[in-house]
C-alpha cells in the first residue's frame, strides 16, 4: 500500500469509528435516560420523535450529497441514519411496560443487550471488510504492474 491509499484507508476506518461511537453512545443514552432517570420519562417520546426526525433529515442530506456529487462511500452512512431514525419512534414501546412495573424481561434484554451487541458486531465487520477489501486492492494493482 502507497502513502495516499494508507491516509484513505485511515480516513475511512476513522469515519466509521466515528460512527459506531455515535451510535453505541445514542443507545447508552437512551438506555440511561429510560432506565435511570424515571423524572424525565414522560418527556422521551417525544425526545425520541424529535431524534427520529433530526437523523431522517441527516439521512436525506447524505443521500442527496451522494445523488448529486457522487460521492459512493456516503450512501451506507444514510442508510445507517435512515434505520436509526426509523428505530427512535420504536424504543420508547421497549421501555414504557418496565416503567409501569409489566413482565418485560425479554423487550427489555432485548435492546439492553443484544442490540448494543449487534451493532458493535457490524461495525466490526465493517471495518474488518473496509481493512481488507483495501488490502486486496493494493494487492490487485500490484499484480497488475508486475503483468505489465
Amino acid at each position: 500500500m502507497n502513502y495516499t491509499e494508507k491516509n484513505k484507508l485511515l480516513d475511512k476506518i476513522s469515519l466509521i469509528g466515528l460512527m459506531m461511537i455515535f451510535v453505541e453512545i445514542f443507545l447508552y443514552g437512551v438506555d440511561y435516560c429510560f432506565t435511570k432517570r424515571f423524572d424525565i420519562i414522560a418527556t422521551m417520546p417525544k425526545a425520541m420523535i424529535v431524534f427520529g426526525v433530526v437523523f431522517l433529515a441527516i439521512s436525506i442530506l447524505l443521500f442527496v450529497m451522494v445523488y448529486k456529487k457522487g460521492k459512493k462511500n456516503f450512501t451506507i452512512f444514510a442508510v445507517e441514519f435512515l434505520v436509526l431514525a426509523l428505530l427512535c419512534p420504536f424504543i420508547t414501546y421497549w421501555y414504557y411496560p418496565k416503567f409501569y412495573g409489566l413482565s418485560t424481561n425479554g423487550l427489555h434484554t432485548i435492546n439492553h443487550q443484544v442490540l448494543w451487541v449487534i451493532v458493535f458486531v457490524y461495525y466490526i465487520c465493517r471495518l474488518a471488510y473496509s481493512i481488507f477489501d483495501a488490502i486486496k486492492n493494493s494487492n490487485s494493482r500490484k499484480l497488475k504492474k508486475r503483468k505489465a
